[in-house]
């Protein structure tokens, strides 16, 4: 029999999720293969009334595929993704497309765990900055000094 009739144009390169393995805790090459803003209630706050996020859908070769939601008002993570896949990040008073994700290539470094209702998953740790430099402001900062130390006394009864 044919399933011609009730294939879908974007299945063509469908692979079932569920015959592939987990993404195994460490770094790997994500390709981004789909980025939009979502309503989510279950990310709903006080910064963020609606609970837009951006939702980023990732294919590690060999692996089921990830997602990470990104709270709008977490800016930072925002763009340590854009870094991660060296595309220009969202500037106060611009247009940002997240259109501008998809198709690109990035490095993250990822964890495994276990949910309170015993689910597994798989979360993206850290996004590892891509080959783009950094922004002027980071790159110019003042390297960090070293914490000063006390010398203890032997009277001193203060644990720190």
């Amino acid at each position: 029999m044919k399933f011609d009739r009730w294939w879908m144009e974007e299945e063509d390169d469908f692979a079932p999720a569920a015959d592939l393995p987990q993404v195994p805790d460490g770094e790997h090459v994500a390709a981004i293969k789909k980025a939009f803003f979502k309503d989510l209630a279950f990310k709903k706050s006080e910064q963020n009334v609606d609970g837009t996020s951006l939702v980023v859908e990732l294919e590690v070769t060999g692996y089921r595929p990830l997602e990470a939601i990104i709270p709008v008002n977490f800016r930072g993570m925002v763009e340590s993704v854009c870094r991660a896949a060296s595309v220009a990040t969202p500037k106060r008073g611009e247009d940002w497309d997240e259109k501008c994700l998809v198709g690109q290539y990035c490095r993250i470094s990822t964890v495994q765990g276990v949910g309170k209702t015993g689910r597994e998953y798989v979360r993206i740790a850290t996004w590892i900055p891509g080959r783009s430099p950094l922004p002027e402001a980071i790159a110019k900062a003042p390297p960090r000094t070293k914490a000063a130390r006390v010398p203890k006394t032997p009277d001193d009864d203060i644990p720190f």
